[in-house]
């Protein structure tokens, strides 16, 4: 059974109650407790897991494990341009708002995996800096993404058979959320596969499980403009998991992913020394 079936057969309110709610000129934006089958899917997919962090650290209950030992996540990076600081600083915000919109376009797709689409800034050569969009993902064995689309050569062969159409449908509707609201997305210079530590400062907003909206943010604001642009789209409900990136020492997987094999996970590779050709790579 996948998680939409589960949560659809247990509705949230009965499981979870809500943190806060929030009030837009579209509506209200309800934050709500993750019940604790969210909270293992999202392990589940993970190739490291969550590690629960207590007391919170800088406001993050969980961190989501990057790297762990020898091993590091990787993602596919939409890079842009290089530019000044200050204007990475605002197309960082502008990604983070055109996420946001991008969210109830992409659940139309009814994927069951998890995608976890993220800005990211980096500094690059002199005055200059990157800001751009990082996308995680590990699509579901079960899920219309695997089933009824073809292995997809781009990335399904790093990232498991269902990541590249997951990636699409999001990219298109990053799209189809500039236009809309004029936002401005660059075109990509390039779309290519990188480590968690090439992409620099992460930035994490929103998380996507199945057909579940889970709000990543460690510190919540009334007038953040990603909360408008949910309820605009018809996202009244999401579930809050505060949550910073996170690395941890081979000993301590079996907390962050009870019941881990050995083996390495899609998605992930050995870190590279810096002058591996990978770590070099702009």
């Amino acid at each position: 059974m996948v998680l939409r079936e589960v949560l659809d057969e247990h509705p949230a309110k009965p499981l979870t109650k809500t943190i806060k709610t929030i009030a837009t000129q579209f509506g209200e934006v309800a934050l709500l407790e993750p019940p604790p089958e969210l909270l293992q899917a999202i392990r589940d997919f993970l190739p490291f897991g969550l590690i629960h962090n207590v007391p919170p650290e800088q406001g993050a209950d969980y961190g989501l494990v990057m790297q762990c030992g020898g091993l590091e996540l990787m993602g596919v990076r939409q890079q842009p341009e290089d530019a000044a600081y200050e204007q990475c600083l605002r197309a960082q915000e502008d990604n983070n708002i055109l996420i946001a919109h991008s969210v109830a376009n992409y659940l139309k797709a009814g994927f069951d995996g998890l995608f976890l689409p993220c800005t990211y800034l980096v500094a690059k050569n002199r005055p200059l800096f990157q800001s751009g969009i990082a996308y995680f993902g590990y699509p579901s064995p079960h899920g219309r993404e695997c089933h009824e689309f073809a292995f997809g050569s781009t990335f399904d062969g790093q990232f498991g058979h269902g990541f590249t159409v997951m990636a699409t449908e999001f990219m298109r509707a990053l799209t189809q959320s500039s236009a809309a609201t004029g936002i401005p997305l660059p075109p990509p210079k390039g779309l290519n596969v990188r480590f968690r530590r090439q992409l620099g400062y992460l930035e994490f907003g929103f998380l996507l499980v199945g057909s579940q909206v889970v709000c990543l943010k460690t510190r919540i604001v009334d007038n953040d403009l990603a909360w408008m642009a949910l309820r605009e789209t018809g996202i009244t409900t999401v579930f809050h998991l505060p949550c910073l990136p996170a690395a941890i020492d081979e000993g301590q997987l079996p907390l962050a992913k009870p019941a881990a094999g050995e083996a390495t996970p899609p998605g992930s590779r050995p870190v590279l020394p810096a002058s591996g050709a990978a770590s070099a790579a702009p």
